[in-house]
């Protein structure tokens, strides 16, 4: 990843850098847009920019000592914060910092099933809403304001709303908050209220292009393809040029391959390969690596379930979709395109829709824990035979 400031959504910043300019910031603002429309990075940047000593010079290497600390997450005066096990340690979020410091768009396995908690009176933990409030009622040390990000602000617990909204109504001095959210409804409406809202949209395809090719140094037409599959959703775009996400998309076009050809011993390898967690050296190599470490966690392992389960989805969606609107179809797997074609002239639609479900309901299983190699085998059966029906329909 190319490395610089974080690439914040030029639109919001333009709004932004007049009211910094003129110290006319609120001191509390919501966020509010889709999963992937670059919240959480224009957020950092805007911290990054407010805590800057030479602004509006600080554009570009080499950074002022403030900006460098903003860019590494090292910054005594600005503070992430995101949904956590209660029980994580403070290595772990080191850990999860030093990702993000690496790929700003990163989010951590258990951000989608946990909570931002408030933590205990005593020893309240790195990642809670206590610890986040103390160190907002401190005065800034390097810069001029002590910042909040919370990502994911819809997942505040009770507990820490209710903490938080006390701080909303009476924000310390020389503090900032940005509160951040894809689903305002889950928010509590009196926090929503004294917060100035700004609203985000998904990226355009030419957007999301130019932001890959100028953050990951990628080919642009590598960067258009991977903007078109993702919908201009910056995070997935960025999660599909991740070695692991490669290798998994290969392997899933195999499998995908496999079901319609009716090879059920192929596919429940597959399956029998998920549940103990190996992806195939070859897989591995179409990420660039030689090969990736077996993965020996449950966590690890549903995750790799789950995203060949979402690629599977892709495959499938695009074959819905050329069937569908046949000439106005536009594709978005490129290489893909004449195999999905192949595949469009004698599958169903209703079959289709039905192998999504199913999928779909796999990744739900997956994510409470089922079993991964069962789940797996039950659903590669059930798609080879939805494939089956549908060539005998041609007869």
């Amino acid at each position: 990843m190319q490395p610089g400031i974080f690439p914040g959504r030029q639109s919001v910043l333009d709004r932004f850098r007049p009211l910094m300019a003129n110290s006319r910031l609120s001191q509390a603002y919501l966020f509010v847009g889709p999963e992937g429309a670059g919240k959480e990075v224009t957020s950092l940047e805007i911290a990054r920019l407010v805590n800057c000593p030479r602004q509006p010079h600080c554009s570009a290497p080499p950074f002022c000592e403030s900006c460098q600390k903003a860019i590494s997450f090292q910054h005594p005066d600005i503070r992430w914060l995101g949904p956590a096990p209660a029980t994580i340690s403070t290595d772990e979020v080191r850990e999860v910092l030093e990702l993000k410091r690496e790929n700003p768009f990163y989010q951590p396995n258990f951000a989608t099933t946990s909570q931002v908690t408030i933590g205990d009176p005593d020893d309240p933990g790195p990642l809670t809403v206590r610890t986040l409030l103390r160190f907002l009622r401190m005065q800034p040390f390097q810069g001029p304001s002590k910042i909040a990000i919370v990502a994911d602000a819809h997942r505040l617990t009770d507990g820490a709303a209710n903490a938080f909204l006390k701080t909303l109504e009476e924000p310390p001095p020389a503090s900032l908050i940005f509160l951040l959210t894809s689903n305002r409804s889950g928010m509590l409406p009196t926090i929503a209220s004294r917060c100035q809202h700004v609203r985000f949209d998904l990226y355009s395809e030419n957007e999301l292009m130019e932001l890959l090719v100028t953050m990951m140094g990628i080919e642009r037409e590598k960067a258009r393809d991977i903007a078109r599959i993702t919908d201009g959703n910056a995070r997935k775009a960025v999660a599909l040029l991740e070695p692991q996400t490669v290798a998994l998309r290969k392997w899933a076009f195999h499998l995908w391959g496999w079901i319609h050809a009716g090879r059920s011993g192929s596919a429940l390898v597959v399956a029998d390969q998920l549940h103990t967690g190996t992806i195939p050296a070859e897989m591995a190599a179409a990420g660039g690596e030689e090969h990736l470490a077996q993965a020996r966690d449950n966590p690890a392992k549903r995750e790799r379930a789950i995203l060949l389960c979402e690629m599977l989805n892709l495959y499938y969606s695009e074959v819905l979709s050329c069937r569908e609107r046949q000439a106005e179809w536009r594709p978005r797997l490129v290489a893909e395109q004449e195999k999905v074609r192949d595949l469009a002239r004698w599958r169903r639609s209703t079959t289709l829709l039905q192998d999504i479900a199913e999928v779909d309901a796999a990744i739900g299983d997956i994510d409470h824990n089922l079993n991964i190699g069962l789940t797996m085998a039950v659903l590669f059966e059930g798609l080879i035979e939805h494939a089956k029906r549908d060539q005998a329909a041609l007869v």
